[in-house]
Protein backbone atom coordinates (compact mmCIF):
# COMPACT_ATOMS: atom_id res chain seq x y z
CA UNK A 1 0.00 0.00 0.00
CA UNK A 2 3.19 2.19 0.67
CA UNK A 3 2.90 2.55 -3.18
CA UNK A 4 -0.07 4.52 -3.47
CA UNK A 5 0.82 7.29 -1.44
CA UNK A 6 3.17 7.79 1.88
CA UNK A 7 0.66 9.53 3.45
CA UNK A 8 -2.16 6.62 4.13
CA UNK A 9 -4.82 6.16 6.68
CA UNK A 10 -6.82 3.24 7.39
CA UNK A 11 -9.84 2.30 9.87
CA UNK A 12 -12.31 -0.05 10.32
CA UNK A 13 -15.68 1.36 9.43
CA UNK A 14 -17.29 -2.09 10.59
CA UNK A 15 -16.66 -5.49 11.12
CA UNK A 16 -16.14 -6.25 7.37
CA UNK A 17 -14.80 -2.99 5.41
CA UNK A 18 -11.91 -1.81 6.10
CA UNK A 19 -11.40 2.28 5.16
CA UNK A 20 -7.92 3.94 3.59
CA UNK A 21 -7.62 7.79 3.26
CA UNK A 22 -4.97 9.02 1.20
CA UNK A 23 -3.99 12.34 -0.73
CA UNK A 24 -4.02 10.11 -4.08
CA UNK A 25 -4.40 6.94 -5.08
CA UNK A 26 -3.53 5.58 -8.42
CA UNK A 27 -5.78 4.04 -10.63
CA UNK A 28 -2.95 1.63 -11.21
CA UNK A 29 -2.78 0.28 -7.67
CA UNK A 30 -6.80 0.48 -7.73
CA UNK A 31 -7.17 -1.84 -10.82
CA UNK A 32 -4.46 -4.06 -9.88
CA UNK A 33 -4.36 -7.35 -8.13
CA UNK A 34 -4.18 -7.10 -3.94
CA UNK A 35 -1.71 -9.25 -2.57
CA UNK A 36 0.83 -9.17 0.36
CA UNK A 37 3.05 -11.55 2.30
CA UNK A 38 1.68 -13.30 5.17
CA UNK A 39 4.59 -14.55 7.61
CA UNK A 40 6.11 -17.09 5.11
CA UNK A 41 3.24 -17.76 2.33
CA UNK A 42 1.95 -15.61 -0.18
CA UNK A 43 -1.84 -15.20 0.17
CA UNK A 44 -4.04 -13.65 -2.69
CA UNK A 45 -6.88 -11.23 -1.47
CA UNK A 46 -9.82 -10.38 -3.43
CA UNK A 47 -11.43 -6.80 -2.49
CA UNK A 48 -14.26 -5.10 -3.65
CA UNK A 49 -13.53 -1.49 -3.00
CA UNK A 50 -15.96 1.59 -2.81
CA UNK A 51 -14.00 5.01 -3.72
CA UNK A 52 -14.73 8.24 -1.97
CA UNK A 53 -12.65 11.29 -3.64
CA UNK A 54 -12.69 13.72 -0.96
CA UNK A 55 -12.73 17.03 -3.08
CA UNK A 56 -16.08 17.92 -2.12
CA UNK A 57 -17.30 16.19 1.13
CA UNK A 58 -14.55 15.10 4.22
CA UNK A 59 -14.86 11.50 4.47
CA UNK A 60 -14.74 11.93 7.79
CA UNK A 61 -18.16 13.67 7.52
CA UNK A 62 -21.70 12.01 8.40
CA UNK A 63 -22.31 12.88 4.79
CA UNK A 64 -18.72 11.12 3.48
CA UNK A 65 -19.61 8.30 5.74
CA UNK A 66 -22.89 7.53 3.89
CA UNK A 67 -21.29 8.21 0.58
CA UNK A 68 -18.94 5.90 1.65
CA UNK A 69 -21.37 2.78 2.52
CA UNK A 70 -23.00 3.48 -0.57
CA UNK A 71 -20.06 2.36 -3.13
CA UNK A 72 -19.24 -0.25 -0.13
CA UNK A 73 -22.33 -1.78 -0.62
CA UNK A 74 -22.37 -1.47 -4.58
CA UNK A 75 -18.84 -2.93 -4.87
CA UNK A 76 -19.65 -5.96 -2.37
CA UNK A 77 -23.05 -6.49 -4.25
CA UNK A 78 -21.61 -6.06 -8.15
CA UNK A 79 -18.25 -7.68 -6.83
CA UNK A 80 -15.79 -4.96 -8.69
CA UNK A 81 -14.97 -1.63 -8.38
CA UNK A 82 -17.54 1.01 -7.63
CA UNK A 83 -17.32 4.54 -6.33
CA UNK A 84 -19.62 7.41 -4.63
CA UNK A 85 -20.83 10.63 -7.21
CA UNK A 86 -17.93 12.19 -6.08
CA UNK A 87 -15.12 9.79 -7.77
CA UNK A 88 -13.84 9.97 -10.91
CA UNK A 89 -15.39 7.43 -13.02
CA UNK A 90 -12.25 6.88 -15.07
CA UNK A 91 -11.39 4.74 -11.49
CA UNK A 92 -13.97 2.31 -12.83
CA UNK A 93 -12.14 1.05 -15.62
CA UNK A 94 -13.67 -0.62 -18.46
CA UNK A 95 -15.92 -3.15 -16.13
CA UNK A 96 -18.83 -0.99 -14.30
CA UNK A 97 -21.86 -0.97 -16.34
CA UNK A 98 -23.28 2.17 -17.78
CA UNK A 99 -26.50 1.93 -16.22
CA UNK A 100 -24.88 0.56 -12.75
CA UNK A 101 -22.92 3.73 -12.89
CA UNK A 102 -25.62 6.15 -13.34
CA UNK A 103 -28.08 4.93 -10.70
CA UNK A 104 -24.96 5.37 -8.18
CA UNK A 105 -24.23 8.51 -9.55
CA UNK A 106 -28.23 9.32 -8.87
CA UNK A 107 -28.25 7.60 -5.57
CA UNK A 108 -25.18 9.49 -4.32
CA UNK A 109 -26.63 13.15 -5.89
CA UNK A 110 -29.77 12.04 -4.01
CA UNK A 111 -27.98 12.34 -0.70
CA UNK A 112 -26.68 15.64 -1.74
CA UNK A 113 -30.04 17.28 -2.94
CA UNK A 114 -30.99 15.85 0.80
CA UNK A 115 -28.62 17.82 2.24
CA UNK A 116 -28.90 21.11 0.19
CA UNK A 117 -32.69 21.03 0.33
CA UNK A 118 -32.99 20.52 -3.26
CA UNK A 119 -36.61 18.78 -2.96
CA UNK A 120 -39.73 20.81 -3.23
CA UNK A 121 -43.48 20.11 -2.77
CA UNK A 122 -45.80 20.52 -5.59
CA UNK A 123 -49.51 20.66 -5.71
CA UNK A 124 -52.08 18.90 -7.58
CA UNK A 125 -55.95 19.87 -6.91
CA UNK A 126 -58.56 16.95 -6.51
CA UNK A 127 -61.81 18.30 -7.22
CA UNK A 128 -65.01 18.16 -6.76
CA UNK A 129 -67.44 17.79 -10.00
CA UNK A 130 -70.94 18.83 -8.24
CA UNK A 131 -69.54 22.33 -6.86
CA UNK A 132 -66.49 22.82 -8.82
CA UNK A 133 -64.56 23.54 -5.82
CA UNK A 134 -61.37 21.82 -4.69
CA UNK A 135 -61.53 19.35 -1.88
CA UNK A 136 -58.05 18.66 -1.76
CA UNK A 137 -54.41 18.71 -2.64
CA UNK A 138 -52.12 16.06 -3.53
CA UNK A 139 -48.72 16.38 -2.30
CA UNK A 140 -46.15 15.22 -4.68
CA UNK A 141 -42.14 15.75 -4.28
CA UNK A 142 -40.25 17.23 -6.95
CA UNK A 143 -36.32 17.55 -7.31
CA UNK A 144 -34.87 20.72 -8.72
CA UNK A 145 -31.60 19.66 -9.33
CA UNK A 146 -28.97 22.18 -9.79
CA UNK A 147 -27.36 21.41 -13.35
CA UNK A 148 -30.36 19.39 -14.90
CA UNK A 149 -33.33 21.31 -13.72
CA UNK A 150 -36.65 19.34 -12.85
CA UNK A 151 -35.88 15.38 -12.31
CA UNK A 152 -38.84 12.74 -13.04
CA UNK A 153 -40.01 11.53 -9.46
CA UNK A 154 -40.27 8.30 -11.51
CA UNK A 155 -36.51 8.05 -11.47
CA UNK A 156 -35.56 9.15 -8.39
CA UNK A 157 -38.46 8.00 -6.09
CA UNK A 158 -37.61 4.35 -6.68
CA UNK A 159 -33.83 4.65 -5.69
CA UNK A 160 -34.80 6.71 -2.67
CA UNK A 161 -36.80 3.83 -1.71
CA UNK A 162 -34.18 1.29 -1.79
CA UNK A 163 -31.30 3.72 -0.69
CA UNK A 164 -34.05 4.38 3.23
CA UNK A 165 -33.65 7.98 2.25
CA UNK A 166 -37.88 7.86 1.84
CA UNK A 167 -38.34 7.85 5.35
CA UNK A 168 -37.01 11.49 5.93
CA UNK A 169 -38.04 12.57 2.59
CA UNK A 170 -41.28 11.46 3.01
CA UNK A 171 -41.69 12.48 6.71
CA UNK A 172 -40.78 16.25 5.56
CA UNK A 173 -42.96 15.98 2.45
CA UNK A 174 -45.92 15.55 5.16
CA UNK A 175 -45.01 18.10 7.05
CA UNK A 176 -44.47 20.56 4.62
CA UNK A 177 -48.20 19.96 3.27
CA UNK A 178 -49.72 20.02 6.77
CA UNK A 179 -48.18 23.08 7.39
CA UNK A 180 -49.34 24.96 3.67
CA UNK A 181 -52.75 22.97 4.22
CA UNK A 182 -53.28 25.23 7.64
CA UNK A 183 -52.44 28.78 5.27
CA UNK A 184 -54.33 27.28 3.23
CA UNK A 185 -57.22 26.71 5.78
CA UNK A 186 -56.88 30.18 7.02
CA UNK A 187 -56.91 31.86 4.16
CA UNK A 188 -60.12 30.22 2.42
CA UNK A 189 -63.30 29.64 4.16
CA UNK A 190 -65.01 26.43 2.70
CA UNK A 191 -68.18 24.75 4.19
CA UNK A 192 -65.52 21.71 4.54
CA UNK A 193 -62.40 22.00 5.54
CA UNK A 194 -60.00 21.70 2.32
CA UNK A 195 -58.00 18.92 3.17
CA UNK A 196 -54.34 17.01 1.79
CA UNK A 197 -53.35 13.79 -0.08
CA UNK A 198 -49.70 12.44 0.88
CA UNK A 199 -48.47 9.20 0.07
CA UNK A 200 -46.87 6.53 1.89
CA UNK A 201 -44.46 4.42 0.32
CA UNK A 202 -44.02 0.60 1.26
CA UNK A 203 -40.81 1.36 3.22
CA UNK A 204 -42.41 4.45 5.36
CA UNK A 205 -45.19 1.86 6.30
CA UNK A 206 -43.08 -0.51 7.09
CA UNK A 207 -41.43 2.10 9.73
CA UNK A 208 -42.25 1.28 13.76
CA UNK A 209 -42.06 5.09 14.08
CA UNK A 210 -44.22 5.93 11.40
CA UNK A 211 -47.59 6.43 13.68
CA UNK A 212 -45.89 8.76 16.37
CA UNK A 213 -44.37 10.52 13.56
CA UNK A 214 -47.92 11.44 11.54
CA UNK A 215 -49.07 12.03 14.75
CA UNK A 216 -46.76 14.74 15.73
CA UNK A 217 -46.64 16.33 12.65
CA UNK A 218 -50.76 16.80 12.94
CA UNK A 219 -49.80 18.38 16.42
CA UNK A 220 -47.26 20.94 15.45
CA UNK A 221 -49.36 22.06 12.59
CA UNK A 222 -52.83 21.84 14.21
CA UNK A 223 -54.47 20.40 10.82
CA UNK A 224 -57.47 17.80 11.93
CA UNK A 225 -56.85 14.29 11.84
CA UNK A 226 -59.42 13.83 9.27
CA UNK A 227 -58.14 16.49 7.21
CA UNK A 228 -55.26 14.42 6.35
CA UNK A 229 -55.26 11.50 3.45
CA UNK A 230 -52.64 9.11 3.39
CA UNK A 231 -52.17 7.32 0.26
CA UNK A 232 -50.89 3.99 -0.39
CA UNK A 233 -50.33 1.82 -3.03
CA UNK A 234 -51.54 -1.63 -3.60
CA UNK A 235 -47.77 -3.21 -4.14
CA UNK A 236 -47.09 -1.49 -0.59
CA UNK A 237 -49.31 -4.30 1.12
CA UNK A 238 -47.43 -7.19 -0.99
CA UNK A 239 -44.13 -8.33 1.47
CA UNK A 240 -45.86 -8.20 4.10
CA UNK A 241 -49.33 -7.15 4.30
CA UNK A 242 -50.24 -8.79 7.40
CA UNK A 243 -47.70 -6.06 9.28
CA UNK A 244 -49.19 -3.42 6.94
CA UNK A 245 -52.59 -4.11 7.32
CA UNK A 246 -51.93 -3.72 11.30
CA UNK A 247 -50.06 -0.31 10.38
CA UNK A 248 -53.10 0.77 8.63
CA UNK A 249 -55.37 0.21 11.60
CA UNK A 250 -53.03 2.32 13.64
CA UNK A 251 -53.19 5.17 11.23
CA UNK A 252 -56.81 4.90 10.98
CA UNK A 253 -57.53 4.95 14.89
CA UNK A 254 -55.64 8.89 14.97
CA UNK A 255 -58.44 9.80 12.47
CA UNK A 256 -57.16 10.18 9.05
CA UNK A 257 -58.74 9.37 6.19
CA UNK A 258 -56.63 6.04 4.39
CA UNK A 259 -56.74 6.26 0.34
CA UNK A 260 -56.21 3.38 -1.87
CA UNK A 261 -54.02 4.72 -4.92
CA UNK A 262 -54.04 3.13 -8.19
CA UNK A 263 -56.48 1.00 -7.62
CA UNK A 264 -57.28 -1.88 -10.38
CA UNK A 265 -53.48 -2.54 -11.51
CA UNK A 266 -52.14 -3.79 -8.25
CA UNK A 267 -52.25 -7.25 -6.04
CA UNK A 268 -54.83 -6.70 -3.97
CA UNK A 269 -57.44 -9.59 -3.43
CA UNK A 270 -61.00 -7.93 -3.68
CA UNK A 271 -61.96 -10.36 -0.95
CA UNK A 272 -59.35 -8.71 1.92
CA UNK A 273 -60.35 -5.12 0.71
CA UNK A 274 -62.54 -4.21 3.62
CA UNK A 275 -59.66 -5.81 5.99
CA UNK A 276 -57.36 -2.61 5.25
CA UNK A 277 -59.40 0.17 6.57
CA UNK A 278 -59.08 2.28 3.59
CA UNK A 279 -62.41 4.77 2.82
CA UNK A 280 -61.50 5.96 -0.52
CA UNK A 281 -60.38 4.31 -3.74
CA UNK A 282 -58.57 6.00 -6.40
CA UNK A 283 -58.48 4.79 -9.94
CA UNK A 284 -55.70 4.34 -11.94
CA UNK A 285 -55.49 6.85 -14.63
CA UNK A 286 -55.05 3.76 -17.20
CA UNK A 287 -58.26 3.27 -16.85
CA UNK A 288 -59.34 6.62 -18.13
CA UNK A 289 -56.79 6.69 -20.90
CA UNK A 290 -57.54 3.59 -22.19
CA UNK A 291 -61.21 4.51 -22.46
CA UNK A 292 -62.39 1.28 -20.15
CA UNK A 293 -65.55 3.09 -18.97
CA UNK A 294 -67.15 -0.20 -17.97
CA UNK A 295 -64.10 -1.40 -15.21
CA UNK A 296 -64.80 2.07 -13.72
CA UNK A 297 -68.36 1.48 -13.71
CA UNK A 298 -67.69 -1.82 -12.10
CA UNK A 299 -65.31 -0.04 -9.34
CA UNK A 300 -68.24 2.60 -8.86
CA UNK A 301 -70.47 -0.06 -7.78
CA UNK A 302 -67.78 -2.26 -5.69
CA UNK A 303 -67.17 0.68 -3.70
CA UNK A 304 -70.56 1.92 -3.10
CA UNK A 305 -71.28 -1.84 -1.14
CA UNK A 306 -68.69 -1.76 0.84
CA UNK A 307 -69.31 2.33 1.69
CA UNK A 308 -66.14 4.12 0.06
CA UNK A 309 -65.39 6.81 -1.64
CA UNK A 310 -63.93 7.02 -5.00
CA UNK A 311 -62.03 9.55 -6.93
CA UNK A 312 -60.78 9.06 -10.68
CA UNK A 313 -57.67 10.16 -11.86
CA UNK A 314 -56.01 11.13 -15.04
CA UNK A 315 -59.39 13.09 -16.26
CA UNK A 316 -57.49 15.25 -18.67
CA UNK A 317 -60.28 16.56 -21.06
CA UNK A 318 -63.53 18.23 -20.67
CA UNK A 319 -65.42 14.84 -22.64
CA UNK A 320 -63.40 12.69 -20.17
CA UNK A 321 -65.00 14.94 -17.61
CA UNK A 322 -68.37 14.87 -18.93
CA UNK A 323 -68.39 10.74 -18.51
CA UNK A 324 -67.05 10.47 -14.88
CA UNK A 325 -70.03 12.92 -14.19
CA UNK A 326 -72.29 10.65 -16.43
CA UNK A 327 -71.49 7.46 -14.64
CA UNK A 328 -71.52 9.22 -11.19
CA UNK A 329 -67.80 9.67 -10.23
CA UNK A 330 -67.72 13.34 -8.66
CA UNK A 331 -64.11 13.34 -7.44
CA UNK A 332 -61.88 14.13 -10.17
CA UNK A 333 -57.94 14.92 -10.60
CA UNK A 334 -55.97 15.28 -13.72
CA UNK A 335 -54.24 17.73 -15.80
CA UNK A 336 -57.91 18.97 -17.55
CA UNK A 337 -58.07 20.87 -13.79
CA UNK A 338 -54.19 21.56 -13.17
CA UNK A 339 -51.12 19.59 -13.84
CA UNK A 340 -48.80 19.55 -10.53
CA UNK A 341 -48.26 23.34 -9.24
CA UNK A 342 -45.39 25.01 -6.99
CA UNK A 343 -47.28 26.24 -3.30
CA UNK A 344 -47.87 29.35 -4.84
CA UNK A 345 -49.31 28.44 -8.34
CA UNK A 346 -52.25 25.95 -6.19
CA UNK A 347 -52.74 28.97 -3.94
CA UNK A 348 -54.45 30.72 -7.09
CA UNK A 349 -55.73 28.06 -8.25
CA UNK A 350 -57.45 27.62 -5.20
CA UNK A 351 -58.24 31.06 -5.51
CA UNK A 352 -60.05 30.89 -8.79
CA UNK A 353 -61.91 27.50 -7.43
CA UNK A 354 -62.50 28.51 -4.17
CA UNK A 355 -62.49 32.23 -3.89
CA UNK A 356 -66.07 32.49 -4.17
CA UNK A 357 -69.29 29.80 -4.47
CA UNK A 358 -69.63 28.36 -7.54
CA UNK A 359 -72.16 25.30 -6.81
CA UNK A 360 -74.03 24.87 -10.18
CA UNK A 361 -75.64 21.53 -9.37
CA UNK A 362 -76.04 22.71 -5.86
CA UNK A 363 -79.48 21.82 -4.36
CA UNK A 364 -82.02 23.69 -2.64
CA UNK A 365 -81.98 23.27 1.16
CA UNK A 366 -80.21 25.17 3.75
CA UNK A 367 -78.36 21.81 5.46
CA UNK A 368 -77.39 20.68 2.29
CA UNK A 369 -73.68 19.35 1.57
CA UNK A 370 -72.00 17.59 -1.19
CA UNK A 371 -71.67 14.14 1.20
CA UNK A 372 -70.85 11.72 -1.52
CA UNK A 373 -67.97 13.20 -2.56
CA UNK A 374 -66.70 16.48 -0.09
Amino acid sequence: MSSANSHLTSSLLDSDPLSLATDAMSCELVNAAVSHQLRTSLTSIQASLGLLQSGKVHPESDRGQRLLDIAVNNAQRLMRFTTALEADASLLGSGMPAANLARLRLESELDAAWEYQEFEVFYQPIVCTRTNRIVSFEALVRWQHPQRGLISPALFIPVAEESGLIVPLGEWVLEQACRQLRLWQEQFSTPEPLAVNVNLSPRQLSHPDLVERVQQILQRTGIAPKCLHLEITESALISDSEAAIAMLHQLKALGVQLYLDDFGTGYSSLSRLHELSVDVLKIDRAFIAQQQWSLVCGILYLAAGLGLGVVVEGIETPEELERARNIGCYRCQGYHFARPLGAAGATGLLRRYNGQACQPNRPQGEDWQCKSCC
